[in-house]
């Protein structure tokens, strides 16, 4: 008898641990409830250490210095070694090397899924936050098909046939219009269209502002027509809002779902000071993007997957000379100590530079370009990749932009 006693309480002692490790293994493996995407180019180590020494000097630091996973990243295409924003932003999405000018289509011209649509079909809120225009290639890969990406009024076309998002922010109003506004009957614009689709379009700051934050989804702000405004800190507080306040505006909308969230951060400014040599200009952005970065570990919680990547790198941006360690700010431009321009590109228009080529003419606050282009080409260079928080231990050593995406596909 108490042999049968005894094998029955060893019996329930082992279904008690089974059933207590069941538990602990299933709650560990749990999917994390936020997860984040930050997308900036010029994420390569001589564009971060630039911008670092410009913003405080060598014994400064950014808010993205603060994260355990770090690896460097491929960025080719299907076609070519360096990729354009199209292809980039593609593999990125969707995890498959494209060719250029294909947004979202394979080489066989097949549609693909991008991460914002996988996680949308896995019940999670979606989110998409821009700095540029929504139809800018490095947003709509997140929901765009096409061959034309350029085309951007035809690219804002297929937000109207494709499943709502819950959160759209960014620019590009202007594709958004009618064109034949001006007809005595002229058709439903698509702003109108999306609106009668179920949308919340927000069309300005002051509407944006006014919007209650328990609004439900979906919502589109067009914030600006284009672009964004660049930062300008020399005008103190700007009527737009920044990136950080975007940020966690979008986070506290997003978490009221239940199944968690997926937002995609891409800020298209970095790209654009870089295409127009712009360095100054360039460190400020990556300096907002570091506090939206910041600012995105503050409210997502600790357990939040945040993975930060630029698709690829233009212009070549290099600080030259030698600065001393507590010089920052207009103390690492403009000519340095051994006569030559404290920055460079090796392609581009160049900064402050005169027209005619003449270097007495230009600007002590030059930035010549070794390569005249009207805008900036790709370079061959590795970009950064940077994570925290569940799944992101696979982001060490060198790795692709496909990895990056399986990071974050793996945990929706």
């Amino acid at each position: 008898m108490k042999i049968r006693n005894r094998l029955i309480a060893l019996s329930c002692f082992l279904l008690f641990v089974a059933i207590g490790a069941t538990y602990f293994w299933k709650s560990g493996s749990q999917q994390p409830f936020a997860i984040i995407l930050f997308v900036g180019d010029g994420m390569s180590p001589s564009t971060l250490t630039a911008t670092r020494l410009y913003d405080g000097g060598a014994d400064d630091r950014l808010a993205l210095e603060e994260f355990p996973n770090l690896a460097l990243t491929r960025t080719y295409g299907n076609d070519f070694a360096v990729p354009d924003t199209a292809s980039a932003a593609t593999t990125l999405a969707t995890g498959e090397r494209v060719n250029h000018q294909s947004l979202a289509i394979d080489v066989n011209g097949k549609p693909l899924l991008s991460l914002l649509e996988e996680a949308a079909s896995n019940n999670r809120a979606v989110g998409l936050l821009s700095t540029g225009s929504l139809t800018g290639e490095s947003a709509a890969a997140f929901y765009a098909k096409s061959l034309s990406p350029q085309d951007q009024t035809a690219t804002a076309a297929q937000l109207l046939a494709h499943t709502p998002i819950d959160l759209l922010i960014g620019g590009g109003k202007k594709y958004f219009s009618s064109p034949h506004a001006e007809k005595k009957n002229p058709e439903p614009s698509l702003l109108e269209q999306l609106s009668t689709k179920g949308y919340s379009v927000v069309k300005n700051n002051d509407e944006w502002n006014a919007l209650p934050s328990w609004k439900s989804s979906p919502i589109l702000a067009l914030l600006a027509e284009d672009d964004f405004a660049f930062h300008d800190p020399s005008k103190g507080e700007s009527a737009q809002p920044s990136l950080a306040d975007l940020v966690k505006q979008s986070i506290q909308r997003l978490q009221h779902s239940r199944h968690g969230y997926l937002l995609i951060v891409d800020d298209a400014l970095i790209a654009k000071a870089a295409a127009t040599n712009k360095g100054e200009q360039l460190f400020h952005e990556i300096l907002q993007f570091d506090q939206a970065i910041a600012m995105a570990k503050q409210y997502a919680g600790p357990n939040a997957l945040i993975v930060v990547t630029g698709k690829q790198n233009l212009g070549g941006l290099r600080m030259n000379g030698t600065p001393f360690r507590n010089d920052k700010g207009v103390a690492v431009l403009g000519v340095n100590a051994q006569g030559a321009p404290s920055l460079t590109w090796s392609s581009g228009p160049g900064h402050n530079v005169s027209s005619d080529g003449n270097k007495e003419n230009s600007s002590i606050l030059a930035e010549p370009s070794s390569f005249n282009t009207p805008a900036a080409l790709g370079i061959a260079t590795d970009t950064i990749t940077l994570g925290m928080g569940p799944g992101s231990e696979q982001i060490h050593g060198f790795i692709d932009l496909t990895t990056v995406h399986d990071v974050i596909k793996k945990e929706l």
